[in-house]
């Protein structure tokens, strides 16, 4: 058996979850993309009055459902980098990328 971390208790995660569809449901996300803002338009997601795309609940669990339950990560190499699912932990030092690069225009932003 492997040993397991848990620091959260079930009712804090649901408070978490909870918050979090309110959130999307009631506040939404900036979508800078044009493509993408009016393929979401045109897939029935509506904006709020500041721009904002809203994702009702039934939305954001549909999509939730739509996700494979594990994935793998490759390099840029394509060599496999690590197995996401399960129980698998992983450590990724920076793992919060502060700099990006463009793949269309090629800068470092």
């Amino acid at each position: 058996m492997r040993p397991s971390l848990n620091i959260l208790s079930p009712s804090a995660i649901q408070q978490i979850l909870d918050e979090a569809l309110r959130i999307l449901g009631e506040l939404g996300i900036e979508v800078r993309g044009k493509a993408l803002r009016q393929r979401l338009l045109d897939h029935g997601l509506q904006a709020a009055a500041d721009g904002r795309i809203l994702f009702p609940e039934e939305t954001v669990r549909w999509a939730i459902e739509q996700a494979p339950p594990s994935f793998k990560l490759y390099d840029r190499d394509g060599r496999p980098h690590a197995h996401i699912g399960g129980d698998d932990v992983h450590f990724i030092p920076a793992s919060s990328g502060l700099k990006i690069l463009d793949h269309r225009t090629g800068d470092t932003r």
